[in-house]
């Protein structure tokens, strides 16, 4: 039977069937109703009213934002307005959790989800590391020993480090700032017993959502606590070591940065101390963005573009976002190249010319320039090799070169080339360095794992050591004791075991060069000198392959970051130009994956966060817009990125929540910005992710894989479920320029391709 006619009534009928006989109910109510209907209503009454015993635990759809709500032995976990709403049926439900409630809730739960406002919140993410923790600790439950003031308490433990410890105490109680701890079943094992002995610990604060665990931090050294832990950690790493939802935390962040360096509209540059430009991390649309400076080889007039005068003055104003105008004019003979920074513009009133020349040329570009320090603070700067010591040692700045749209004239200005020649850039020969961030492989053959003795002569003294893998042009060996050389260098090599293979060969003092050094010196990675039919260690080599392929494991022919690669994509997000949003798509719709945040844009992260500190993109987009920008990038027009200019206008004071208004009409702008309202404007720019376009190369990854395979299978759904990201820029200083100078386009202009 359909009930959805009588749906009101039967609302209305519960909470009233505690206190009356529900069939006289039935019959007042529904006097002309026949006696199967009134049968099939009561039925459906009685099945509404029946105790529910499924726990309502919303944690994956408002990650961060629940809360225990306990009821009679079922422990729900619901954000704040489902809470409320369950409090409130409740008290319709005679106090009793049953079938209905648990219903009704869920309609709830279903048109809140479909409030085109309201997108799930994230916490923010620090897409360079992840979850890293400084100590080793171990996954493992003993019993721990709180002791207080008024008496001893017992928990469990659920990690222990040599520093740290979390536990979970069964009820929760509440504890004192700093107490002192113990481990007695610890203790009772061999060369444990100094853990008896209480040490002082100080109170953290407890993982966000369970109140039930806390975090202790020890602040009283004990050279014997320090012996016992780490004895006991190191005998139980390889078992308890890996804590699984940290690697996948770890994996998943750096999986959404270079999401964000692959198919994200910028690309990051590093320049010396002397505000030189070194480096260019480029990214397949970096590619199409350096087109327009190309002048004999690709990227050879991004130095002028950002000569080394205008890096260091905006490295001395480090907070103030740079917007760098730039076009070409083609002439008869040559091409000349103009540029120049907005304020300078404002603060020689050409602005408006600059604009007009660059848009008659229909060359005009826009660039979003943020630049920061570099940053040698990341734990792979300890695994360099030299190679890429000495590539990065002379990095100072790092800059974010982001084209923006342009502004649009109504009416341009006349030409008058003569006013601009101030702001001409001259061309340098000097080639940029681009570095791809999909590595091609540096194998031109097939490598072996192959560990045989071998000797390093130094000065006719020999360094012993092991071979790690072979080939016939080079080798990579592993040395007894670190060497210092100053490469490339040229050494000799002796193979005292494959030389007593035969007399035909002569395996002693082979000439090899150094091409790399890493592992502290230890590791050496050699080139046959003079590789060719002269060689002996060429020629044996090409015979035991040729002979013993079939029984040498070969090394996978894969590409693989180097260490300095993995610093320059890590260093590079590190301080975004502004913060980001992954967002994926299932059966139930679009929703918030990943935020990254950018702590450089403090007023705009102010904008995107919650009360709870939560990441909140659906302040600036609906459900609605996202649906629309998805279907349109998936039209086969050739657009890789759309744009939506966001005005957020508050009261003066800045109290109250802001009015959120998508790409104004030029009149409401110019309102917008007459004095009366704090306005701040962004731009959201937003692109379509394929998996298949993506290459990710994380080191965790295969840690995950060991740790576990249903976490690894978690993060490749994760992955696959990706659809488009969208970063987010803070425009508001452009936005007012532009209206100051005529009324701007009805929407924003698209972006170069």
């Amino acid at each position: 039977m359909d009930f959805s006619p009588y749906k009101a009534l039967l609302n209305r009928i519960i909470p009233l069937s505690y206190q009356q006989d529900t069939e006289s109910l039935l019959t007042g109510l529904l006097p002309d109703a026949d006696n199967q209907t009134r049968y099939q209503l009561l039925a459906e009454l009685n099945r509404l009213k029946a105790p529910c015993l499924r726990v309502l635990d919303l944690n994956k759809l408002f990650p961060g934002q629940c809360r225990p709500v306990p009821h009679r032995g079922l422990n729900h976990m619901l954000p704040p307005r489902l809470e409320q709403r369950f409090m409130q049926l409740l008290g319709q439900y005679n106090g009793e959790y049953t079938r209905g409630l648990y219903e009704t809730l869920l309609a709830d739960l279903a048109a809140m989800r479909k409030q085109p406002a309201m997108l799930n919140a994230t916490p923010w993410h620090q897409p360079t590391f992840g979850t890293r923790r400084k100590e080793p600790r171990l996954q493992f439950v003993t019993p721990v020993q709180l002791h207080l003031d008024d008496g001893d308490i017992q928990a469990n433990s659920l990690d222990i480090s040599i520093n740290g410890l979390m536990a979970t105490l069964t009820p929760p109680v509440a504890l004192p700032a700093e107490l002192s701890v113990s481990f007695p079943e610890l203790a009772q094992q061999p060369g444990m017993s100094a853990l008896v002995e209480p040490r002082r610990f100080r109170l953290a604060d407890a993982p966000q959502g369970d109140k039930g665990r806390i975090r202790l931090r020890r602040i009283e050294q004990d050279g014997a606590w320090d012996q016992a832990l780490e004895q006991f950690i190191e005998q139980n790493q390889s078992r308890y070591g890996h804590d699984a939802q940290d690697l996948l935390d770890t994996a998943l962040a750096q999986c959404w940065g270079q999401t964000l360096l692959e198919t994200g509209l910028g690309q990051s540059l590093f320049f010396d101390e002397q505000g030189r430009l070194q480096e260019v991390l480029c990214n397949r649309f970096g590619k199409k963005l350096l087109d327009f400076w190309r002048h004999e080889r690709a990227g050879d007039l991004l130095a002028s573009l950002l000569p080394p005068a205008r890096v260091l003055d905006m490295a001395a104003r480090q907070h103030e976002p740079v917007f760098l105008y730039s076009f070409r004019i083609q002439g008869k003979k040559e091409s000349y190249y103009f540029a120049a920074e907005q304020r300078r513009l404002e603060k020689e009133q050409q602005l408006r010319q600059f604009i007009s020349d660059g848009q008659r040329a229909g060359t005009l570009q826009l660039y979003h320039l943020g630049i920061r320090p570099v940053l040698f603070t990341d734990q792979i700067t300890d695994n360099l090799d030299a190679l890429g010591r000495d590539r990065l040692a002379p990095l100072k700045w790092q800059l974010w070169l982001t084209p923006l749209p342009v502004p649009e004239l109504a009416a341009p200005e006349p030409a008058n080339a003569r006013q601009l020649l101030p702001y001409r850039v001259l061309p340098e020969a000097r080639p940029i360095s681009l570095v791809s961030l999909r590595q091609p492989s540096q194998r031109r053959e097939t490598r072996f794992r192959f560990e045989t003795p071998v000797e390093l002569l130094l000065e006719e003294t020999p360094v012993g050591g092991v071979t790690e893998d072979i080939s016939v042009e080079g080798l990579k060996i592993t040395l007894s004791k670190p060497v210092e050389l100053a490469l490339p260098a040229l050494v000799q090599l002796n193979l005292p075991e494959l030389n007593k293979l035969g007399r035909d060969w002569n395996l002693r003092k082979l000439p090899y060069r150094v091409v790399n050094l890493s592992g502290g010196g230890k590791v050496l990675h050699l080139h046959a000198h003079d590789q060719g039919k002269g060689h002996a260690a060429s020629r044996f080599f090409t015979a035991l392959l040729a002979q013993n392929q079939d029984k040498l494991r070969a090394r996978p022919e894969r590409s693989q970051q180097p260490a300095w690669m993995m610093w320059l994509t890590r260093q590079a997000l590190q301080q975004l130009a502004g913060p980001a949003f992954l967002l994926g798509r299932n059966d139930g719709g679009f929703y918030v994956q990943g935020s990254l945040a950018s702590p450089v844009r403090q007023r705009l992260m102010g904008l995107l966060t919650d009360d709870h500190g939560q990441a909140q993109l659906g302040r600036l987009i609906s459900r609605q817009l996202l649906q629309s920008i998805a279907t349109t990038l998936q039209r086969p027009n050739g657009k890789s990125h759309l744009v939506a200019e966001v005005w957020l206008a508050a009261d003066a004071s800045g109290t109250g929540t802001p009015g959120v208004l998508l790409n104004p009409a030029p009149a409401e702008q110019r309102r917008l910005l007459d004095g009366q309202r704090r306005v701040t404007v962004c731009l959201a720019v937003v692109n379509r992710l394929q998996l298949r376009q993506l290459d990710f190369y994380v080191p965790e990854w295969h840690r995950l894989t060991e740790a576990s395979l249903y976490k690894t299978q978690v993060l490749e759904q994760n992955l696959a479920e990706l659809a488009l990201q969208c970063q987010v820029f803070n425009i508001t200083d452009l936005a007012q320029q532009r209206c100051r100078l005529s009324a701007p386009a009805t929407s924003p202009a698209p972006l170069p391709d």
